[in-house]
Order: structure tokens, then sequence, then C-alpha cells
């Protein structure tokens, strides 16, 4: 594929995305798994939410991160992070950065440094789009495990699916999803606690 060179270019290809699956979802069996835009959708709607909540937050910022961290998905596919530890050191991150570098060229450099901006998860706003990435990821565990899915016990296991970036509504979010998956597990709801208290 070569650098998209119109605007026109850019959004024909962002059609596509919506037939990139989720693949870790694939992976485990899940049916019918979410596309990469339903996933990106739900991480735009997650900051938007939170970001008016954390005061060292610009929203708008976080919100045009938010928009483009997905877009090299385009290019390289979903890959999940099972598969990023068969590639050297960094390739995954170099082919990332090198297919944002085609897809979003006939945008301003803007669009790039938010890009850069996210990976780098060094600002408020960054840290946040990477804490509401891993959250609608778990959310989204969690509907699938409602809905019947099973084999997505690991997603829980795994810490590294818990970055709050340091903002106490996230923890929060996590805090109060972990405690719903756990009276699951349990056969337990939030009603049966109540009144056995």
């Amino acid at each position: 594929m070569e650098a998209n060179e119109r605007l026109l270019d850019l959004l024909l290809e962002l059609q596509t995305l919506d037939r990139v699956p989720r693949s870790g979802y694939v992976l485990r069996g899940v049916a019918e798994p979410e596309s990469v835009t339903e996933h990106c959708w739900h991480v735009v709607f997650l900051v938007w939410a939170l970001g008016r909540e954390i005061d060292e937050v610009d929203t708008f910022r976080a919100v045009e991160i938010a928009l483009v961290h997905d877009l090299a998905e385009l290019r390289v596919g979903d890959l999940p992070r099972t598969a990023a530890k068969y590639f050297p050191e960094g390739a995954k991150n170099a082919a990332e950065t090198a297919a944002m570098a085609e897809v979003l060229a006939p945008l301003p450099a803007r669009a790039q440094d938010l890009y850069a901006e996210y990976q780098a998860a060094e600002t408020p706003e960054a840290r946040l789009v990477k804490a509401c990435d891993k959250l609608q990821l778990m959310l989204k565990v969690a509907v699938y495990e409602g809905w019947g899915a099973g084999g997505l016990a690991e997603f829980w296991d795994n810490p590294g699916n818990f970055p709050d970036g340091g903002f106490a509504p996230v923890a929060e979010l996590f805090a109060e999803l972990r405690q719903r998956h756990e009276r699951a597990a349990h056969g337990t709801s939030a009603e049966t606690e109540r009144v056995e208290r």
C-alpha cells in the first residue's frame, strides 16, 4: 500500500477499519467480536466522559488522541499482546509508526504529533487514553462473558489490563468492574449482597 495522497483516500481507507476484528477475541473463540472501529468509538466515549472529571486533562486534546490511537491497524491489523513477543523488540512500534505516517499523510503534522504523544504516554491526556483503551477492553470482556463467552479469564488475571493512569475516576471504574466480575463468578448479585447484610 502507498501513503494516502488525499483526504478522500484516507476517508475511504478508514471505512475498512469496520472490518478489522479485535484479534485477541478471535483467538479466544468469541463469535462476532467487535471491530477496531467499534473499540475506538467506545474509547473516545470513555475519554470524553472521564476527561471532564479530571482537572489536569484537556478533554478535547485527549479525544483527539483517542481518535487516532489505533489507526495504524488499518495497515498492520490488530496484533494482540500475545503476538508481540514473537517480534524483535520495538518492531511492532516501528511498524505502527510507519503505517501511521502513510495513513495520516493527507492531514496536518498535528495528527502525527497526537499519535506520538499517545505512544510516549507522558502527558495526562495520553495516559488517560491508554487507561481508557484498557478499560474498554475489560468492559467488553465483561459484556462478552455476560453473553456466555468463555475462555476470557486470562484477561482478568493480567494486571497489565488495569492501568488507571493515576486517575481516580478510572481506578474507581476498574474497582467496580472487578467487584461485579467477582460477584458474577461467585453467583451473587449486588441485590443479594444488600439483602444478606
